[in-house]
């Protein structure tokens, strides 16, 4: 948690892990990048979702690959520490951002390996394959 966060989470508190590790987030990310100087990217003067970013982090426009690397070690990082407690078998990428494809993970998993223990440096790293959906799927499933 960043104790000198300004913008409020969707939770209501201030600095959270979602905040930045979401693909809302992503757009927070991409938005504060742009915002601080002119630098040239295709990202300027289009309506910033998460997609639009990682595509063009795929381009290599390197406005957008700094958004990438930013989120990739706020999230890295975050799973880092997490891991340090309840060493996953696997952390599996869901949401929004999972949409951006393994990309995410080329910038995710370097910072996860520099923050945890040594034990867990081999934790796999999936993409959801539900995406969104998986919330609806699992309240089917305690229906059923």
């Amino acid at each position: 948690m960043n104790e000198n966060e300004t913008e409020t989470c969707g939770c209501g508190k201030k600095g959270c892990l979602e905040q930045y590790g979401s693909a809302t987030g992503v757009v927070r990310l991409a938005q504060r990048r742009l915002a601080k100087d002119d630098k040239p990217s295709i990202l300027r003067n289009k309506d910033i979702n998460c997609k639009v970013v990682w595509d063009a982090v795929k381009e290599g426009d390197e406005v957008a690959i700094e958004i990438a690397e930013e989120f990739g070690k706020i999230l890295g990082r975050g799973l880092g520490i997490i891991a340090c407690v309840v060493n996953p078998e696997a952390f599996v990428i869901g949401g929004g951002v999972s949409k951006a494809g393994t990309i995410i993970l080329d910038y995710i998993v370097d910072n996860f390996k520099e923050t945890t223990f040594r034990g867990c440096k081999e934790t796999d790293f999936k993409l959801a394959t539900l995406g969104n959906d998986a919330g609806i799927y699992g309240a089917a499933k305690l229906v059923m």
